[in-house]
Formats: C-alpha cells, sequence, structure tokens
C-alpha cells in the first residue's frame, strides 16, 4: 500500500471478514481482538485477532490472525514504488499486510464441534449429515 492508512484499513477489513466465516460459515463465535506487544508477529507493527472457546477444554483458541507490517520488511527487502505524487520519479516504501486463513481453522472446527463421540460439521460446511454406526 502507498499508505499507512490504507494498510490499516485492509487489516481491520480482513478481521471483520474472519470473524464472519467464523460465525456464518463454521458456526464458531469469536471476539475480534488485538494482540499484546509480545503476541504480535514478529517484525510487525500490530496483530489482530479472532478468539473462540473451546467448552471441551475451558481454553480460548486463535481462530486468525491479520499482521500489519508497516514498512519493517520492505526497508529490509527494498520494495519500493515510484510515488505517484512525484515528478522526479522519487520512490517510497510501501506499507505491507500479511494474512491468510489456514488449516488451523479446520483444526478449530474439530475441537469445537467434536467430541468423544464424533464430530458434527455445521450445516454451511457439510450440507449432507451421516450417521455411521458400528455393527460389531
Amino acid at each position: 500500500f502507498a499508505t499507512k492508512e490504507e494498510a490499516h484499513e485492509e487489516v481491520f477489513e480482513i478481521l471483520d471478514l474472519y470473524h464472519g466465516v467464523y460465525k456464518e460459515l463454521l458456526a464458531i463465535p469469536t471476539v475480534k481482538g488485538k494482540k499484546t506487544e509480545k503476541e504480535k508477529f514478529a517484525g510487525g507493527d500490530f496483530t489482530t485477532t479472532v478468539e473462540g472457546y473451546v467448552s471441551a477444554t475451558g481454553r480460548g483458541i486463535q481462530g486468525a490472525t491479520s499482521h500489519h507490517l508497516g514498512q519493517n520488511f520492505s526497508k529490509m527487502f527494498n520494495i519500493q514504488f515510484e510515488d505517484p505524487d512525484s515528478t522526479t520519479g522519487d520512490k517510497l516504501f510501501a506499507h505491507q499486510n500479511s494474512w491468510g486463513l489456514s488449516t488451523r481453522s479446520i483444526g478449530v472446527v474439530v475441537m469445537v464441534h467434536g467430541d468423544n463421540k464424533g464430530l458434527v460439521l455445521p450445516p454451511r460446511v457439510a450440507f449432507y449429515q451421516a450417521v455411521i454406526v458400528p455393527c460389531v
């Protein structure tokens, strides 16, 4: 991104998308938040997160994160672009983010919707439900 504000906006847009995926698709309520300085992505300016609750263990679980990296990595790796307001071809360092919904989400679904008797997937994930009865 050309500006810090644009990058900040995307981080929080992604956080809202994560929250929606967990709530509407995976049927898991989450709390949106910001990681502490010790918990944030190393080298980033700040990290946002959606956190879920696993009732079987009584513990919270990190669902997904979105990181604002600022210009830290663009300066380190010389990632520049030409300033669109410059008439002399000045270059600026990019403001970067890092995010992605990962396989961690599958683990969260299993921990929240499963127990020792099996797994019940949310209807929007598995439209058809099946019960397997062992015959011994």
